[in-house]
């Protein structure tokens, strides 16, 4: 069971402030983000499937979690896919395609037999894929490329969609809490923005262009120092997007949207 212990500072601001429900809502929102039963890229990511946390009912807590973000704080994930917000809404998606697939040994394996020339090259990698096709119920060979094609397009379909069924319905089950599911489906529109990434990657060129330093006197003492505080604030900046940046540019908008501390 998710446990998510918080404490706050004596000396930090409550009722004028708000300080404590902002560190607590910041700490939730940490806690969705980081949460097992979610995979893929950053911006695109989808439920993921995991029995423990099906027993332990973990996808309605997260769903609980979200819907206190939500209704308490008015901030969303930020991270979801457009098709995980349109299953929680009840909303017709996309085919599935097989980038979509977060597990990245079997979107490669699906890859490959996509991209087989002839039919017996196609046969070959579902022969290589067969483990991971038989557990999906998808293991059959193919005797055109129509029917790779198909095989292709099912295997990702039953991946995306009806293997995490149970598990979207737990999930459904948490974003009941405080009445927020009925809004989803009613204003899908309106929280749209609130779960899904729609904002292009922040870089660290736009980060330094929002600021401007007010530099000493050519020569002078102080603007050496200066010279050398922009020349470590650069460093760090190029250090950072190389290594962090993901873990940064997700606290920074956490941080904007929410007016909490970074």
């Amino acid at each position: 069971m998710l446990c998510l212990l918080v404490k706050i500072n004596s000396a930090e601001g409550a009722i004028d402030d708000g300080g404590p429900t902002r560190e607590y809502l910041r700490l939730l929102r940490k806690a969705i983000h980081d949460s097992n039963i979610f995979e893929g890229r950053e911006g695109e990511r989808q439920l993921s499937l995991d029995t423990q946390a099906l027993q332990n009912k973990l996808y309605m807590w997260v769903g609980k979690m979200v819907a206190v973000c939500v209704i308490h704080g008015g901030v969303g994930p930020h991270f979801f896919s457009e098709r995980l917000f349109l299953q929680i809404c009840g909303k017709q998606t996309t085919p599935a395609t097989v980038d979509e697939v977060g597990d990245h040994t079997f979107r490669e394996q699906l890859i490959k037999i996509q991209q087989a020339a002839t039919v017996q090259e196609a046969n070959f990698a579902i022969g290589e894929a067969a483990d991971s096709m038989r557990i999906l119920g998808s293991l059959k060979y193919v005797s055109s490329i129509e029917q790779r094609d198909a095989l292709v397009q099912s295997a990702a379909e039953y991946f995306l969609n009806g293997r995490l069924a149970t598990a979207l319905d737990q999930f459904r089950d948490g974003l009941k809490t405080l009445g927020l599911l009925d809004e989803l489906r009613d204003n899908p529109d309106v929280f749209y923005s609130m779960f899904v990434a729609d904002d292009p990657p922040l870089l660290a060129k736009d980060l330094s262009s929002l600021f401007k330093v007010d530099f000493s006197v050519q020569r002078s003492n102080d603007r050496k120092k200066e010279n050398t505080t922009i020349c470590y604030w650069r460093d760090w900046m190029i250090d950072t997007e190389e290594h962090l940046w993901d873990e940064f540019e997700q606290r920074l908008r956490q941080a904007f949207s929410t007016n909490i501390s970074v």
